[in-house]
């Protein structure tokens, strides 16, 4: 069901597709079966009122990446889709490489990140361990004979962070920026569970 918000026409946007209409607030609803469970996310989006064409502005879009991450607080062990295209994204992998490196099929990483179908157990430990550890990954494509495109990019970004880390008297450390092939990245701490918005449904 799509829901359109009436606003005074001179306030609203011109649609980009079009260039005639003006571009309505609107919502829909995107559905997820983690294992099962249905969960629901509102979504914010824009209706031309000449072309019916959907657009979603960039707020929209700012809003939607937070009601699609709050979601996350209903998929208990599950990873979201955007956890694994950002692990993969990281390292610079096609969908086919990540594949091999987890010992999967070769659409398993399209599934897997459109939520099509979800990891078993053991292959969502194995990425919970890819994305907390980055040497777990490097070991797991050294032994699939996979290159990880953006190890030492990784490596070198990791060094970086090292390098503006005070010390314990307060001073900021200073350190060889070199890349290195051998020196792990360290992962962005990890952001704490969002609570469900509620724009979110279970």
């Amino acid at each position: 069901m799509t829901t359109i918000a009436t606003t005074h026409l001179d306030a609203l946007p011109l649609c980009p597709v079009c260039r005639r209409g003006r571009l309505h607030p609107t919502t829909r609803t995107e559905q997820f079966n983690p294992r099962g469970k249905k969960v629901e996310v509102e979504l914010l989006t824009s209706r031309c009122d000449a072309c019916a064409e959907n657009t979603t502005r960039a707020a929209q879009q700012d809003e939607n990446l937070v009601r699609l991450a709050a979601r996350k607080h209903h998929y208990g062990p599950l990873l979201l889709g955007e956890d694994i295209l950002d692990l993969r994204k990281r390292y610079g992998l096609k969908q086919q490489a990540a594949a091999k490196i987890f010992g999967k099929g070769k659409i398993a990483f399209s599934r897997y990140e459109n939520e099509a179908s979800y990891p078993d157990d053991s292959t969502t430990l194995l990425l919970r361990l890819a994305i907390d550890k980055p040497d777990v990954i490097k070991a797991l494509a050294d032994w699939a004979g996979v290159e990880l495109p953006l190890w030492a990019e990784r490596c070198e970004d990791d060094q970086r962070l090292r390098a503006r880390q005070p010390t314990k008297t307060g001073a900021t450390q200073v350190r060889n920026l070199k890349p290195s092939t051998t020196s792990a990245p360290r992962k962005a701490p990890a952001v704490g569970k969002s609570k469900a918005a509620p724009s979110v449904r279970v």
